[in-house]
């Protein structure tokens, strides 16, 4: 591993994530101190949103190590906190790294498990398809009943969030998609009826996208990581969100349904709860792709975009309106 500074280019702006050298030296102290040895070489990772410190690192006894941090007065600095307290309580074999070590002071960092991968490839064909499929059954599995009991229920969480297209239509917006501007009051309509079928006693991830999932070289096994939103809820919920990813990734939507779908989680819940939870995440992206870009963030509202985008692609395939 050699040193390396990755850029990020959003919107003809670029935007680089601090490597170790940019990490104040006191702090870098302390990290080594936590895990056992100097660093000899780190390599900063790209992916995601949050431009902080995410570097695989090498040690002076040959171990490796995968780090991640943020100022303490970040404005994502408490995600990097309920991150860590989540992943420390995980079950041994849930696909996820291992939390090694925290650090709190100037700076919160996350010591994990290195794993040397990167995102998977979600395109049609990809070997890799079955392996994120898998990893999501092994993780509802292993994740019911809920580990956890100091998470929020997915309506007392999410649900507040999941009404986009009410927002939006009392905002009386006029530059939506035209066929989402046709449909408003539908999209509105339909966007709580997966609530009834959210109850449940599954830890959630919340954020499954392909840059919060790694492949894993030596075996190609898939692990999810940055679990800083979980709640608890339906199992069928985690997994019905990989429909628009893999709508982004170039599936027609008839062709992500039958990958995702068909999965057991999914054989008792009905076909409008599904439509209206797809509706619920395309309002939720949709209206946050209109706002400014969070602090500390970048690329975050592009890429709400073009999920609203995919999402409403699959509600027009489900309702053929």
């Amino acid at each position: 591993m050699g040193a390396a500074r990755v850029t990020a280019i959003v919107d003809g702006t670029r935007q680089t994530r601090p490597t170790w050298a940019d990490v104040p030296g006191r702090v870098r102290e302390v990290i080594e101190h936590k895990i056992g040895a100097p660093v000899v070489r780190a390599l900063s990772q790209a992916g995601g949103f949050t431009l902080g410190l995410a570097s695989r690192l090498l040690l002076a006894d040959g171990r490796r190590v995968f780090v991640k941090a943020l100022p303490a007065d970040h404005p994502l600095a408490g995600a990097y906190r309920s991150e860590a307290s989540v992943v420390s309580r995980l079950p041994q074999n849930v696909p996820s790294p291992r939390l090694l070590h925290v650090v709190e002071g100037q700076w919160v960092a996350l010591v994990l498990s290195d794993v040397d991968g990167g995102e998977p490839n979600l395109r049609p064909g990809s070997p890799d398809l079955a392996a994120v499929l898998s990893a999501l059954g092994s993780a509802s599995r292993t994740l019911t009943p809920c580990p956890l009991d100091d998470v929020p229920s997915v309506l007392d969480d999410l649900a507040p969030m999941l009404c986009g297209w009410t927002s939006l239509r009392s905002a009386a917006v006029g530059d939506l998609d035209p066929w989402a501007q046709a449909n408003l009051d539908s999209l509105a309509a339909m966007e709580t009826a997966w609530q009834p079928w959210a109850e449940g006693d599954t830890l959630l991830h919340n954020e499954l996208r392909v840059d919060n999932m790694i492949r894993r070289v030596e075996d190609g096994r898939v692990l999810l990581v940055d679990w800083s939103y979980p709640s608890k809820g339906a199992a069928w919920l985690d997994t019905v969100t990989m429909v628009p990813q893999l709508i982004m990734a170039g599936h027609p939507p008839a062709d992500a349904e039958r990958l995702v779908l068909g999965r057991p989680v999914l054989a008792k819940v009905p076909a409008w709860a599904i439509t209206g939870f797809a509706a619920a995440l395309a309002g939720r992206w949709e209206l946050s792709s209109r706002l400014p870009e969070p602090a500390g963030c970048v690329g975050l509202r592009p890429y709400q975009s073009r999920a609203a985008a995919a999402a409403l692609t699959w509600i027009v395939h489900r309702t053929r309106w």
